[in-house]
């Protein structure tokens, strides 16, 4: 059309007497959210890295993406809030923040989602990351209580817990001076290899019930247990949500 379209628009390929111009679209960002839980139990080095980690490739990635970031920490309540402008400013925010983290004793994440949905009211974002290794002293076992059953209700397949998790190297043995930082005591533990192996397939249990229980409501989710697979995780989870989407 004379006088609307830009001549530099028009498409070299469409025939001589049926020009055609090429439209652009700008593609719409999507708000994103990470949760990051800072309690006592993300305080173990192997976790923490893990979780740190994790954050900085998902914000890295989304932002690179086109998408909107921001983090929020978090342990029994909603602590502060780590956003800004562009990539570079949110790197150097997010990396200063994380490496100064105030730890909290336990996590209530069934009432730090409601709080959230509450505070956010109407402005909900397009898709939450929810980072945690989901232990409670309280209850061994992660259940969907009545509080995550209202955010799932509402979130679906926005919502995306992201699991922290370890396994024990078999190069680790003998008795060794362990850290619980729940209970903040220090002790010595004898660590021979049928313990090694009990405890990583506790683990393991643990994190294949955790997976069962998130999918048995339609919700996607990312395991961590290196550093390794945080992007290949990322990979995967978009290739599921774009085969969903078509």
């Amino acid at each position: 059309q004379q006088g609307e379209d830009n001549p530099r628009d028009i498409d070299k390929f469409s025939p001589p007497g049926d020009r055609q111009v090429i439209e652009w679209e700008e593609e719409a960002q999507s708000s994103i959210t990470i949760l990051a839980d800072t309690s006592s139990s993300m305080d173990i080095p192997f976790k923490s890295s893990l979780r740190n980690a994790s954050i900085m490739q998902l914000t890295y990635s989304l932002w690179r993406a086109g998408d909107v970031v921001k983090t929020i920490l978090f342990s029994s309540e909603l602590h502060n809030e780590i956003k800004a402008a562009n990539l570079k400013t949110q790197m150097d925010r997010l990396s200063g923040s994380l490496s100064n983290i105030v730890v909290h004793n336990e996590t209530d994440i069934s009432t730090v989602l409601k709080n959230y949905m509450h505070k956010v009211s109407r402005n909900v974002p397009d898709l939450i990351f929810l980072v945690s290794d989901f232990v409670s002293m309280q209850n061994k076992n992660f259940q969907l209580d009545a509080k995550w059953q209202q955010v799932v209700n509402r979130l679906r397949h926005n919502l995306i817990p992201v699991i922290i998790s370890f396994e024990v190297g078999s190069g680790v043995g003998g008795m060794l001076k362990v850290w619980d930082p729940e209970r903040q005591t220090r002790r010595l533990t004898w660590f021979s290899s049928s313990r090694v192996r009990k405890i990583n397939l506790e683990e393991k249990q643990r994190v294949e019930a955790l997976k069962n229980t998130f999918r048995s409501v339609g919700m996607d989710c990312m395991v961590i247990n290196n550093q390794r697979n945080i992007y290949p995780q990322l990979a995967q989870l978009a290739r599921i949500r774009r085969r969903r989407k078509n």
